[in-house]
């Protein structure tokens, strides 16, 4: 029950662009004890399917420009196929170094915007 609870909160982040994505991943890795290809894996596919309620629901308000959502499709999927190729060739503890990193820069991004709105 807990892990239904926590998904759903962290969608809601997800949606309001929070980047509920890294913190489904710690989530995923930390508590449920999931690898870190299994967890990005994982996250990947819960992000298609809150983006597909977010299309389905845009599209309904006719604020879809049907081009753009085709071109994005064609190069998302390839860029899946590619590189969870590539992701199945290296070292499993390259990309948890990799988003790791992500995390830090993106924390030190938002504290130095933070200290810059204040002043």
């Amino acid at each position: 029950m807990s892990t239904i609870i926590v998904s759903f909160l962290i969608s809601m982040l997800m949606g309001m662009g929070v980047g509920g994505g890294g913190l489904f991943i710690i989530f995923l890795t930390q508590y449920l004890n999931f690898s870190q290809i299994t967890a990005q894996g994982t996250n990947l596919i819960f992000f298609a399917l809150s983006g597909i309620f977010a299309l389905l629901l845009h599209f309904k308000k006719r604020k879809i420009n049907v081009f753009q959502v085709i071109v994005m499709t064609i190069f998302g999927i390839l860029g899946t196929v590619i590189f969870s190729h590539l992701a199945n060739m290296i070292d499993p503890d390259i990309p948890r170094k990799v988003l790791g990193g992500l995390l830090v820069i993106s924390g030190v991004i938002s504290i130095i915007s933070l200290i810059k709105v204040k002043k």
